[in-house]
């Protein structure tokens, strides 16, 4: 529904001057029924992270990635090639995996290490800030390749100071809980803001799918990292974690990969086409 809604609107530009862009996309109301849906599985989501690692519960949302995948050929009319198909399937496998892992011995309470958390974070933000310029040219890579990357920065980033509010809460540090809340609303809000000028300009399935790739990177290493999310004990179980990340973050790999050499092949007809069409325009005016 986002992408629909945002293929109709103004081109959003990664500027905040743009009033009357934002005016458009509140108008949509198609668009406002895909936040409202968003929303609601953001609450759902604040649930099963108060009760879970978010390095868990974030590679699971991987099952959205196929639902999508399923979505863009329906009703998006998107074609998907063998290997996204199969990079589908592997996302399937790695969530089973993960859900395996979860299997054992309820979860232990999570420590926040804040300045790990701030030193995390300015590590993330100075890489965003250097895709900026990349994304603004749109040469080196795809640009939706890049939006999908800086959405999957900022809304992993945002699922990590959420985890870090319930734990903080949990262990009686309300002022470090407290400031997590604006920065947790702050940046899934810009995430959302970037991933939506990734759909304008390029399929869903791959703004998605470097999202998907990204967050997960950012919520599995920075949750061990910086919230105290250890392996499971039980070596098994462990196996099958590390089986599950691997396998779910390959298969967004390879749905991001082969999705970004579609849009390629893309923007080259578009710009053979936009080329050749004043070619022929004049010929046609020179045979008159």
């Amino acid at each position: 529904m986002q992408k629909i809604g945002a293929d109709r609107m103004p081109r959003l530009a990664l500027t905040l001057r743009q009033s009357g862009v934002y005016r458009a996309f509140f108008g949509s109301r198609i668009w406002l029924g895909g936040v409202l849906i968003m929303i609601a599985g953001w609450v759902i989501f604040l649930k099963a992270i108060a009760n879970a690692p978010v390095s868990i519960v974030q590679p699971v949302l991987g099952f959205g990635l196929v639902i999508l995948a399923v979505f863009s050929v329906v009703f998006l009319h998107e074609r998907l090639r063998a290997m996204e198909w199969c990079g589908v399937a592997l996302m399937v496998v790695g969530i089973v995996l993960l859900g395996i892992s979860g299997s054992g011995p309820a979860h232990a309470k999570g420590t926040v290490s804040p300045p790990a958390l701030i030193a995390v974070s300015a590590v993330l933000l100075a890489t965003l800030a250097a895709s900026v310029p990349l994304a603004r040219a749109g040469r080196a890579v795809s640009l939706p390749m890049v939006l999908g990357f800086g959405a999957g920065v900022l809304i992993g980033l945002g699922a990590l100071y959420a985890r870090a509010l319930f734990v903080s809460l949990d262990a009686g540090s309300r002022p470090f809980a407290l400031a997590c809340i604006p920065l947790m609303i702050i940046a899934n809000i810009a995430g959302i803001w970037v991933q939506q000028a990734g759909f304008q300009q390029g399929r869903a399935l791959i703004v998605v799918a470097m999202n998907a790739v990204t967050n997960k990177v950012v919520t599995i290493v920075g949750g061990m990292m910086t919230l105290g999310e250890p392996l499971p004990p039980d070596a098994g179980l462990a196996a099958a974690r590390i089986a599950g990340f691997v396998t779910v973050l390959l298969g967004t790999v390879v749905l991001a990969r082969f999705a970004g050499e579609g849009i390629a092949a893309q923007q080259s007809v578009a710009v053979a086409g936009a080329i050749a069409k004043p070619v022929v325009r004049a010929a046609s005016r020179g045979v008159r």
